[in-house]
């Protein structure tokens, strides 16, 4: 009998950086088109011309509407220096250079994260695999939208977590935490990975290690932060005044934004713009919130132990697919779970869902499932601020049926992906290539 087979396209190496050249062709499209989330925009042009007028010890008394901690203001310095360089005067910063400029590091950063992906799975897949999965997650629609279109810095903090992952991989612990670091000073959601390192590595690493960790991260930090924050005159030197000044920072900017949900369409998308210390029987949101991440974490960190018997040679073992299953849950879980998320906090986990899906391929449903809500979620902040005349002339029953039964939907997924930690089967083996 004749085989009739539909023929699948062989990805070869040309083929692959082939897809990537095109990825990054459209995501410089969209940046060379005049649009972007406004309210975002405003603010990195304004930090950035900022940045360069005033220096680094100057620039939180004169942007007073900052509340970004330090490392990123350093990319948004140098875009300033290069702006400065072809307008002297900061004369035409509405023009569309500035804003090429700003969304140029997010467009780098997905192609970056797609490089990644292909590394990080080329040891428990086939090659033509990992680079499939590379290219879908460069050709993902909601990253392309939030780092081409929006302008947002999501795209970099997937390719910080994607490298921290790989790090991990590598045995690189301590590279891994200082980059955790690192990560938590550019947006505070960088803390979301934290936990990962520590559920998926406090059995297997020995103790000096995380002193090592601990020292060289507070110092990392101590260091980034310190021309911002200084430490005082010669006559009044305090060595902890650059960490008390940006735990102000960071406390002024998790109460500004004391809400349920702040336009996120999670657990408490129902209660979006409703204050936080809200109490239900007595307590409040936010406790509420922080005991199911609690619940969480405590869980995956069994899930993790669970898989402590396998060594680092058994590259193809429950083990590797256990830590990917774990990262996503989390980082899908830290948008589901607490108060105060934003919209765009679910797009953290899209890189591992990629990896997920050569390892356990009916993931592929949620991811595409996620794609779509976060697009949703996403285009909703969008047409909020950018076209309000727009987003008011929706009636409000439409507007509040779309947050409740995306909310929903995210609810249903987010169960679906947890419910694989209680799936021993799924875990047992790894097929090689996506059927």
């Amino acid at each position: 009998m004749t085989n009739m087979s539909t023929p699948t396209l062989k990805l070869d190496v040309p083929r692959f950086y082939l897809g990537l050249a095109i990825a990054l062709a459209l995501h410089l499209f969209l940046i060379s088109l005049p649009i972007a989330f406004w309210v975002d925009m405003n603010l990195y042009k304004d930090w950035a011309i900022t940045m360069v007028q005033q220096g680094f010890a100057n620039f939180y008394n004169y942007s007073t509407n900052c509340d970004y901690p330090p490392t990123y203001l350093y990319v948004l310095w140098m875009i300033g220096k290069i702006f400065q360089f072809f307008d002297p005067n900061f004369s035409h910063t509405d023009g569309l250079l500035l804003m090429v400029l700003i969304k140029l590091p997010p467009v780098l950063a997905d192609i970056g994260s797609a490089l990644l992906i292909t590394e990080i799975l080329k040891p428990h897949t086939t090659e033509a695999t990992a680079h499939k999965l590379g290219l879908l997650y460069a050709f993902n629609p909601l990253m392309l939208f939030v780092s081409g279109v929006w302008g947002q810095v999501d795209g970099l903090m997937n390719f910080l977590m994607l490298l921290a992952f790989y790090l991990i991989q590598q045995n690189y612990v301590i590279r891994s935490g200082l980059l955790i670091a690192v990560m938590i000073i550019i947006k505070p959601q960088g803390l979301f990975f934290a936990p990962f390192l520590v559920l998926s590595q406090w059995f297997r690493q020995v103790w000096w290690k995380w002193t090592a960790i601990a020292g060289g991260g507070l110092g990392l930090i101590w260091l980034i932060i310190l021309p911002f924050y200084g430490i005082g005159s010669p006559e009044t030197i305090n060595i902890s005044k650059p960490f008390f000044s940006l735990y102000k920072l960071l406390k002024g900017t998790a109460d500004y934004y004391s809400f349920a949900s702040v336009n996120a369409f999670n657990f408490w998308g129902w209660a979006n713009w409703i204050r936080d210390y809200t109490t239900f029987l007595g307590i409040s949101y936010k406790v509420i919130g922080l005991i199911f991440l609690g619940i969480l974490l405590i869980w995956l960190g069994v899930f993790l132990y669970q898989q402590h018997h396998f060594t680092a040679s058994d590259s193809t073992t429950p083990r590797f697919t256990a830590q990917i299953i774990a990262i996503s849950i989390m980082l899908f879980g830290f948008f589901m779970l607490p108060t105060r998320m934003h919209e765009r906090y679910m797009l953290y986990g899209l890189g591992f869902l990629v990896i997920a899906i050569a390892l356990i391929p009916a993931i592929k449903w949620i991811y595409w499932g996620l794609t779509i809500t976060g697009a949703a979620n996403v285009g909703y902040a969008y047409l909020r601020y950018n076209y309000e005349d727009l987003f008011y002339a929706i009636p409000e029953m439409w507007l509040q049926s779309v947050v409740y039964t995306v909310s929903a939907v995210n609810v249903i997924l987010f169960l679906v992906i947890l419910s694989y930690t209680f799936r021993p089967q799924p875990l047992a083996s790894a097929p090689s290539v996506i059927p």
